[in-house]
């Protein structure tokens, strides 16, 4: 793809132009420059950790023939022959310029994004599989990766940055896609990640205690969210849980048009659970039954708020209720696995105190009181420190054997870690918590101990097929360790 610099520069707040040349050539956009290719635009980007002003010689090297910066930063050197655009905020002028680069995609596709504490994932999911099965093409932009129709594609980070965004949007409108279900995170809302990115639909799943190691306080994080809300447009729609206390403050100041859902209150949309048990539930939705093999209360809004967001991108009702029931669980989402001697394994990504509880107290209705419920967890090194032991409490509190192991432990002692999880007062007066350093053996201990019929949640990591020690990611699926420690112990 090829663009003149002066259509990539449209309608961004330009502060002061060096060396203007409005008809060179731009193929390409980075913010790393360690991937600039000849004749690219390198945007130097103020990060939490190191200034992309830096590495501006570095990109003119590499073959960078534009770079855009912030006038206050002392790394810049001038050249000949090179273009630079200082503008007020580098990221701000990204999300423009990606967007112009590619040919605004956005405006060309239904964009839907969903926010919340937890759900993000699975509502994004479930939408991209719901749409797919009633013969829409879409795309799905989440953690989990880049999906076009079947395809997956790559991405350099966890989490798309706005140039893959628009990238991949474009080629989904090649395509043929009317759709794009993505996930929106407090971080990418507050770093301004999805700027430039004109969204037909938000949804709010939920907002509890996370991130308060990134976010300044609760408020902060919180009205974090509400930005993306007031930022809609007057013809974007806002799909709120109603159940969620803080759901009126998310939606003081949008301008688009504004529905609930839930299943305690009054809503645009509810839903209503006629029995759950570990094979699924049956639902009823809108006067109709339906039965769906996604566990749990927490699935059952996700399930909810996908509906209602079919709904309101005018999609038929009969059509959304015949396919909505084929929705399969998603990878490290309530994962689960029956080994040949009866123990339920469930992966899950639960790594804040609402999702853990969320997922327990679901286990805690279905399970039958002669079953066991055993739970391996950890928490992130490096990471909101205040939450540690409100689950190791949750964890202690709830489930017949605690497990506290690693997680992602990072740079981080994992002791000063464990001291942080077991550092609650509690009414109950149960065995020891058990300790692992390694996961692996904190898995193997719970399959040990485990019999017929008992329930062994592994949380924390879900999806994700590494663990982050001392900045070295090292290969490990909880999910694949437990089947392989099933058939060790014959279990």
């Amino acid at each position: 793809m090829k663009k003149l610099l002066k259509d990539v520069l449209k309608k961004i707040y330009v502060l002061k132009i060096i060396g203007k040349n409005p008809f060179k050539l731009i193929e390409g956009i980075s913010m790393s420059s360690k991937i600039v290719k000849k004749n690219m635009i390198f945007v130097a980007i103020k990060g939490k950790r190191t200034d992309g002003h830096k590495f501006i010689i570095d990109a003119i090297q590499k073959g960078a023939n534009t770079i855009i910066c912030e006038k206050s930063s002392s790394f810049i050197p001038i050249h000949k022959h090179i273009t630079y655009v200082f503008v007020l905020d580098s990221m701000e002028a990204l999300g423009i310029i990606s967007s112009h680069f590619y040919d605004h995609p956005t405006k060309k596709i239904k964009l839907i994004g969903i926010t919340g504490t937890n759900g993000k994932t699975s509502v994004a999911t479930i939408l991209h599989q719901l749409f797919s099965k009633m013969g829409e093409k879409n795309i799905l932009i989440s953690t989990m990766g880049i999906k076009i129709l079947s395809i997956k594609y790559p991405t350099t980070h966890t989490t798309p940055n706005i140039i893959e965004i628009n990238k991949y949007l474009n080629i989904s409108i090649q395509k043929g896609c009317k759709y794009a279900f993505m996930e929106v995170s407090s971080h990418g809302i507050h770093q301004k990640r999805i700027a430039g990115l004109l969204f037909q639909g938000g949804v709010f799943t939920n907002i509890t205690h996370d991130h308060l190691d990134y976010h300044r306080s609760f408020d902060h994080y919180l009205s974090t969210k509400r930005f993306f809300f007031e930022n809609l447009s007057k013809k974007a729609f806002a799909l709120i849980n109603s159940d969620d206390e803080n759901s009126h403050q998310i939606i003081k100041k949008t301008l688009a048009k504004t529905y609930f859902y839930g299943i305690k209150k009054n809503s645009n949309f509810k839903i209503q659970i006629l029995k759950e048990n570990m094979n699924g539930n049956q639902l009823l939705i809108d006067g109709h039954q339906i039965y769906t093999y996604l566990i749990g209360k927490f699935n059952i809004y996700n399930l909810l708020a996908s509906y209602a967001t079919a709904i309101l991108l005018g999609k038929n009702k009969e059509n959304i209720l015949k396919q909505i029931k084929y929705v399969k669980p998603i990878k490290g989402r309530f994962e689960q696995f029956l080994s040949n001697s009866g123990i339920h394994i469930i992966v899950d990504y639960a790594h804040n105190p609402d999702g853990l509880k969320s997922i327990l107290n679901s286990l805690k209705i279905i399970k039958k009181n002669n079953e066991k419920l055993i739970c391996v967890i950890g928490c992130g090194g490096n990471r909101d420190i205040k939450k540690r032991s409100l689950m190791g409490k949750i964890v202690y509190e709830t489930c017949d054997i605690s497990i506290f192991t690693s997680d992602n432990p990072r740079e981080e002692n994992i002791n000063i870690i464990f001291n942080d999880m077991k550092n609650f007062k509690s009414y109950l007066n149960k065995k020891s918590i058990l300790t692992f350093v390694k996961r692996e053996e904190a898995i193997q201990t719970a399959i040990q101990m485990a019999k017929k019929k008992d329930i062994i949640l592994i949380a924390g990591k879900g999806h994700e097929t590494f663990q982050e020690i001392k900045g070295i990611r090292y290969s490990f699926n909880d999910m694949k360790i437990a089947k392989n420690l099933l058939k060790t112990y014959n279990k």
